[in-house]
């Protein structure tokens, strides 16, 4: 998939290029011609990462409250790589009637052991024929981790002896995780039958 996105990227680079040679020898006033050049290159960089968004990769933002759990991928962490793991869900938002709105998504979340068991359990759910639902509370904006976090800034960086450390980048993205709960999928409500 890389060298899709860096082919296409090249691709518009010549684009751009033969864009500007041309503008360059046109009788434009300057700043017309340093605007297209400018104009140009944020395309370029806009192009690449929207490229990356439309071949599939998983995103890592928050997930919708209500979804559909269509697939579950745990990936354990492996200290040998210095991969920290992940889990990936595959899901469709759903409406206020548990009525499929949108196409399916990928989700890349932190691997935290709670999450990737339960995460588990619900692909073997959905393996056995029974649809899973997702609910996700966001977590990340309550005031108590806020004022912790506040209070851990002001104390600074501090090992005492004998006591185990840990990653602050890794706890603050399980701070800022979501908290997701999975559930037998309800049926849809329809509209009344005349």
């Amino acid at each position: 998939m890389t060298t899709t996105v860096l082919a296409i990227s090249a691709a518009y680079v010549v684009i751009c290029v033969l864009l500007l040679a041309l503008g360059l020898s046109s009788r434009f006033a300057w700043w017309v011609k340093a605007a297209a050049i400018v104009v140009t290159s944020l395309f370029f960089v806009e192009v690449f990462f929207a490229t990356k968004g439309l071949l599939g990769w998983p995103r890592a933002g928050q997930l919708p409250a209500r979804f559909q759990l269509l697939w579950v991928r745990v990936v354990e962490p492996d200290l040998k790589s210095a991969n920290p793991g992940a889990i990936y869900l595959w899901i469709e938002e759903v409406d206020e009637n548990n009525v499929p709105d949108g196409v399916p998504r990928s989700y890349q979340l932190p691997y935290s052991r709670p999450l990737a068991d339960r995460a588990s359990k619900a692909r073997d759910e959905i393996m056995s024929g029974k649809p899973q639902q997702g609910l996700a509370d966001d977590l990340g904006g309550s005031e108590k981790q806020q004022e912790a976090k506040s209070d851990d800034e002001r104390a600074g960086s501090r090992v005492d002896p004998g006591l185990t450390t840990v990653d602050q980048d890794q706890f603050r993205l399980l701070q800022q995780a979501q908290r997701l709960e999975f559930s037998p999928m309800p049926v849809p409500t329809l509209p009344p039958k005349p």
